[in-house]
């Protein structure tokens, strides 16, 4: 070893690596009033019934895509996962007390992310993760192929919460 490679005793600070995006809040819109890192660009109840998927990718379409100034064409993974969460909250889950499952769109950063909110999951036995994708399951492989970032929580009022995040596509303008 050489004298100039040798330690002099004086720490030397490497810069770290870049962490993977994250979109995890402390907690979700539905119970923090809007008060998270992001800002809540709207929210909505839908009767927990089939015809909530419709309305709910309509509404984060025109929500969204007048926040951004972006078009339909620019919104088509990001309706495609909106349908995917608000179908498995109507097929799989139990609604809110009020009957209803709450849509809310957030802008983090560079970022749009999709919150639904259910009574939870129903009760009874889960499928397996090794059991086939026979007529549901493909919507969280779209999820995880498509979104930056993805979870579900518990709400301290019992509820679940799901969400996907989304990066604002390049021409978006950003507000």
């Amino acid at each position: 070893m050489n004298a100039p490679d040798a330690w002099s005793g004086t720490p030397v600070l490497a810069p770290a690596p870049a962490p993977a995006p994250s979109l995890e809040l402390a907690s979700s819109s539905a119970w923090n009033n809007g008060k998270s890192f992001g800002r809540l660009l709207g929210e909505v109840d839908l009767a927990a019934t089939p015809a909530a998927v419709r309305l709910g990718r309509s509404y984060i379409r025109e929500l969204v895509g007048q926040y951004f100034g972006a078009d339909r064409s620019d919104l088509a993974d990001l309706e495609l996962l909106t349908s995917e969460a608000l179908t498995n909250a109507v097929l799989y889950s139990r609604p809110r007390r009020d009957g209803t499952v709450m849509l809310s769109a957030l802008h983090i950063d560079r970022f749009v992310r999709i919150e639904v909110t259910d009574g939870g999951g129903q009760p009874g036995p889960q499928r397996t993760p090794e059991e086939p994708l026979q007529n549901h399951g493909r919507g969280l492989v779209l999820i995880r192929a498509l979104s930056v970032d993805h979870g579900t929580h518990r709400n301290r009022n019992g509820t679940s919460t799901f969400w996907f995040g989304m990066a604002v596509r390049e021409g978006w303008r950003l507000p």
